[in-house]
């Protein structure tokens, strides 16, 4: 990303809001691109969220945290927010980095649903180095309708379950421009793919990435899900729908209720999931579930090389029609007591 200018936020006395950081985003704009830095401190988003427009670097240092202290529904997109119905595909403002910081939902003090970050209908996407906390029932960052998507070295710190469907609260969401799916943009059923979510740290949401809406006929296609760290999750670690060519690979996911989930929507065939390397132990559910509804089906999917372990059977759960290579994994189911029970070659 080559910026053509260079704009440095410097925080005032007062209250700091998000008219600075914005005239910051715009100004980069007009230029055609370019690099926002954002000096420490703590800036309040109250009115509006923040709009990153195409080309630009967004950077915060270690000691900048943007908080929502406002009515608003998201901290930072790349559209015009409910608005703007004519762009679709891949073809919105991308090109766009942003990193740093702490960027805090504040969904305690502030418990309206919010999203952290929501891109729609992009095209290169980076987002790296950050942390999001406090997240209110929504997703941390959405990745909706948008293509090369990489999100890495991010930690993502309590989210607020959504009730009564606690799962669907996500630190990372792949969505799809549905009808009331996309915060801006065409509602032309776009899907995300070539989506990598490697390096980072989740601790204290229910679920850590997944997707859990879909289309009859589309999917969201290569997802690559890597290195990461998360405890402390009350569903799953990650939790797939209608999502093919997807790896997951050399993850650790501890003292999470339930492991990795792959399913189908209805009657639709899920392909070329590879789950391997990683080590997975929950605390009640199964460590994967390859899950095809009536009709549909789960093929060319290798489930092998992981470290898996939970207190109930099966470890590996199965349900509908599954082409499947399952093993070898290591696994073992944990009596009352305490002491392990080998079951190898799950």
């Amino acid at each position: 990303m080559t910026g053509r200018a260079v704009v440095e936020v410097v925080r005032q006395s007062g209250v700091q809001d998000e008219r600075a950081l914005q005239q910051a985003l715009d100004e980069v704009a007009e230029s055609a691109g370019g690099r926002v830095i954002v000096g420490p401190g703590e800036w309040q988003l109250r009115e509006a969220p923040l709009r990153v427009h195409a080309g630009t670097r967004l950077t915060l240092t270690p000691a900048t945290r943007v908080v929502r202290t406002g009515a608003i529904q998201t901290m930072l997109i790349n559209g015009p927010y409910g608005a703007g119905r004519t762009v679709g595909a891949h073809d919105g403002p991308g090109n766009i980095m942003v990193e740093g910081g702490i960027w805090d939902v504040n969904g305690f003090e502030n418990p309206r649903p919010s999203f952290g970050m929501v891109f729609n209908h992009a095209r290169d996407v980076q987002v790296r180095d950050l942390e999001i906390r406090n997240m209110p029932e929504w997703h941390a960052i959405e990745t909706n309708s948008t293509y090369n998507v990489t999100i890495s070295g991010c930690r993502f710190v309590t989210g607020i379950a959504r009730e009564p469907h606690a799962y669907q609260t996500e630190a990372v969401s792949l969505d799809l421009a549905a009808p009331g799916l996309t915060a801006w943009g065409a509602e032309d059923n776009t899907h995300s793919s070539h989506v990598r979510v490697i390096d980072n740290f989740c601790s204290g949401y229910p679920t850590f990435v997944g997707c859990h809406t879909g289309h009859p006929s589309l999917q969201h296609s290569s997802v690559v899900i890597a290195n990461n760290t998360a405890t402390d999750l009350s569903c799953w670690a990650v939790n797939l729908t209608n999502t093919s060519a997807a790896s997951i690979t050399a993850n650790t996911f501890s003292g999470t209720a339930a492991g990795i989930r792959i399913r189908t929507g209805g009657d639709r065939q899920v392909t070329g999931v590879a789950i391997t390397g990683n080590v997975v132990a929950c605390t009640s559910g199964p460590a994967v579930h390859l899950d095809a509804a009536v009709g549909g089906e789960i093929a060319a999917t290798v489930v092998s090389g992981n470290s898996l372990s939970s207190p109930t059977l099966p470890i590996i759960e199965r349900s509908g029609t599954i082409d499947a290579v399952l093993g070898p994994n290591a696994g073992y189911l944990y009596a009352k007591d305490g002491e392990p029970m080998a079951s190898r070659g799950v």
